[in-house]
């Protein structure tokens, strides 16, 4: 059988997006979104999903349950029914009462559904989707309008537990914990690097001591791979240090899903905060730029992650060098000295004459 795969998104809300052409908008909107649950093989289950028609048309419902695994590195949903298998495919399992029915406008459908756990089924994460599918007659649609149905899904994270099964000390390893090659500024790194001898033949820890920066905005690559049989949702935190080992700033990383066997990324933004007033009273554009150009020197970002016991951190060091702004103050310091030593004197006069017009008025 030819396997079968529909992407979608991770937040499993809407797929696909609705065309300009239709001319109704249907609305689903179930509770709850997703339902996480450790069990165990022989077991039963029984609960009910609430469906909610948001649009202002009746729309027949036909309920599909699918299996889902997840794409590498952005983790967005792929739907597929390749297994056969009872035993690892958890669409079996569940069972709904009432898999079509009509919903109103603003009603709201209670749809039961049991789940039985295999006795054989295996250990490790099982992931499935329950799909509720609009229904829409083509006159619904303008003849010449994609037909494009949006489809809400509730998602299902299993956990099958057994008994004696050991866990692994570290469920989770990071792949990738960097600056982007596009921020190095690399003329002066590797002029720093020929200045103590490194040259280009350097070694990538080697390299790491002399990463530069322009900015101190910046995004850091962090690439995590989920080495359990369960899914795991690794979360923790990104301190910026001065070399003073003052903190300067840390950004909060998200607890997000990771598949088993899968690397997810994970969007690290640093951006060093201002004083509180500053930011109320200065412009955006102004402050902004302050915020690029506040670090100077010698930093260490350290990551600490942790999933449930295991706690894992991973520092590296950089330097950030805002040249641009750096040789822009130079030059207007250089222009205000010239103009000093050129005209000191005039300038002078022409202030004493201002004070002493300005006293005796």
């Amino acid at each position: 059988m030819i396997k079968k795969l529909i992407l979608i998104s991770l937040i499993f809300l809407f797929i696909g997006g609705i065309a300009s052409a239709q001319e109704i908008s249907p609305k689903l909107g179930v509770s709850p979104h997703t339902f996480e649950l450790e069990v165990e093989r022989g077991k039963v289950l029984k609960d009910k999903i609430k469906v909610l028609n948001q649009s202002e048309v009746a729309i027949p419902i036909a309920v599909k349950i699918t299996d889902f695994t997840a794409e590498e590195e952005t983790g967005q949903m792929i739907l597929d029914e390749a297994s056969q298998d009872p035993s690892f495919a958890p669409r079996f399992w569940i069972k709904t009462e009432n898999p079509n029915f009509i919903l109103d406008p603003g009603e709201v459908e209670e749809v039961n559904f049991s789940i039985e756990i295999p006795e054989n089924a295996e250990p490790g994460g099982h992931y499935a989707t329950v799909l509720f599918e609009p229904q829409l007659p083509s006159y619904y649609f303008k003849e010449e309008g994609i037909k494009t149905i949006p489809v809400i899904g509730v998602i299902f994270l299993f956990s099958v537990e057994v008994e004696g099964l050991t866990k692994p000390e570290e469920p989770f390893t990071i792949v990738e914990f960097n600056i982007p090659e596009n921020l190095h500024l690399r003329r002066l790194e590797n002029l720093v690097a020929g200045t103590f001898g490194l040259f280009s033949e350097v070694r990538a820890a080697e390299k790491e001591i002399f990463s530069i920066v322009e900015t101190g905005h910046l995004p850091f690559t962090l690439r995590i791979k989920n080495s359990d049989i369960y899914h795991i949702k690794p979360e923790g935190k990104l301190v910026i240090l001065a070399n003073n080992g003052k903190t300067v700033g840390e950004t909060e990383i998200q607890k997000t899903t990771i598949l088993p066997g899968k690397i997810r990324q994970f969007p690290v933004e640093f951006k060093p905060e201002l004083p509180e007033k500053l930011e109320k009273y200065l412009p955006a554009a102004i402050s902004n730029f302050i915020s690029q150009n506040l670090l100077w020197g010698k930093y260490q970002a350290q990551l600490t992650l942790a999933v449930e016991n295991s706690i894992i951190k991973k520092n590296i060091g950089f330097w950030v060098f805002p040249w641009k702004f750096g040789l822009s103050t130079v030059l207007i310091f250089a222009l205000l000295l010239f103009l000093v030593l050129k005209y000191g004197k005039r300038i002078k006069k022409a202030f004493w004459v201002l004070f002493r017009i300005k006293n005796s008025a």
